[in-house]
């Protein structure tokens, strides 16, 4: 394990409309899971698995505002941020403050219904970008 206890877990795809993203991740190879709707953020998420390449979470708007808004109306798509998971969150996020790195929360751990209702947050790394962290 590293020093910041984190694993990488997926790649985070907002669109506007999935079927083009899917389309393209299948012509990739990758296996398309069922879609999930997620309330607390009001966005509607596929995990795509494949063996080959990182797996990637097609997220797009659920109806009225979402948290990916801002992004959506720059882009048609973007990969805008970088999932890892940690058993530890509180020691992976000491360990990065104490290695000099800065976190801004974006969104506190809120349960998750992709991932069964583990914990998920949200944060700016300065220099870095936006990843999130499943806990």
């Amino acid at each position: 394990m590293n020093r910041f206890g984190l694993r990488f877990h997926h790649l985070g795809l907002a669109v506007h409309k999935p079927e083009t993203a899917r389309d393209f991740l299948e012509g990739l190879g990758y296996l398309i899971g069922p879609v999930v709707y997620d309330s607390n953020q009001n966005v509607n998420l596929m995990m795509c698995s494949s063996q080959d390449m990182p797996d990637v979470e097609v997220i797009y708007p659920g109806e009225g505002e979402t948290p990916i808004d801002n992004i959506l109306q720059r882009q048609d798509g973007l990969v805008y941020h970088v999932c890892y998971i940690t058993e530890d969150i509180d020691r992976a996020i000491a360990a990065m403050t104490e290695a000099g790195h800065r976190l801004l929360c974006i969104s506190p751990p809120t349960a998750a219904p992709l991932f069964g209702g583990r914990r998920v947050s949200f944060y700016q790394l300065v220099g870095v970008g936006t990843i999130e962290i499943i806990d």
